[in-house]
């Protein structure tokens, strides 16, 4: 009789260790599918889109608490927050690379209930390709302008990087603004690949005070149709006028 109760409560012992090691072993596991980077490759500038997948491979309902994107350029909503063992989630991202040239590396962080892997960051890539450059980025600026008197503003510089010839148009000045322009540039300049040009513009202020314009440049790339240039400046300072000596 002695002997049946013991073997009673070592079987009970035994059941609650394997309940217990079930219990412990039920976890949700948070997978990237696909691997936690996305690479879009050579771009041109743009909205970019995908739709990445997340995935419970664990045995316990996986919460997602948070997708948070690592800068204002990126969204990225997720269809469902919570996910049952082998259930897929879809998050849909958007990059903005509009305004971006070259290599581009931005991160979304991903948070939820997996205690092993907490917090995931999935890394997003791409490598915008310009078919026209400007250097420096669309601007040129004017110091120590007077007032009737032409100055020069700093060059900018123009270039194909793109696969087939551009013709660059003469720029033209947008109403607005308290400046004169003249250009260097008399008439359209076409530019093979890998070819550069480098804009000359020659500022005279209307006003005396902060100089501020802008000019449009066409040309016959698609991508890039019209070339938007900002110009800005500052005045020179009079010179002091030193104090009469006293007699």
């Amino acid at each position: 009789m002695k002997g049946m109760s013991m073997i009673r409560t070592l079987a009970a012992s035994a059941a609650l260790v394997v309940v217990a090691g079930t219990m412990a072993y039920a976890q949700p596991k948070l997978e990237i599918v696909g691997g936690d980077t996305y690479d879009w490759g050579k771009v041109a500038p743009s909205k970019l889109t995908t739709v990445v997948q997340v995935k419970n491979s664990g045995s316990a309902d996986l919460k997602i608490s948070e997708v948070r994107p690592g800068c204002g350029c990126t969204a990225a909503p997720i269809d469902k927050n919570l996910l049952k063992p082998g259930e897929v989630g879809k998050i849909s991202i958007t990059l903005d690379v509009t305004s971006r040239s070259g290599p581009v590396d931005k991160i979304v962080t991903i948070t939820s209930n997996d205690s092993t892997s907490p917090m995931q960051v999935l890394h997003l890539k791409a490598d915008v390709h310009r078919a026209i450059t400007c250097t420096p980025m669309q601007y040129m600026l004017v110091t120590d302008a007077k007032m009737g008197v032409e100055s020069p503003a700093s060059p900018m510089t123009i270039k194909n990087t793109g696969d087939a010839p551009v013709t660059l148009q003469v720029p033209e000045m947008v109403e607005g603004g308290n400046i004169k322009v003249r250009f260097d540039m008399k008439g359209p300049k076409e530019l093979k690949p890998g070819e550069e040009y480098i804009l000359k513009a020659f500022v005279t202020p209307k006003e005396a005070q902060s100089l501020y314009g802008s000019i449009k440049m066409k040309t016959s790339n698609t991508e890039m149709p019209v070339i938007d240039v900002s110009i800005s400046g500052t005045m020179s300072q009079p010179s002091a006028v030193p104090p009469s000596s006293q007699k």
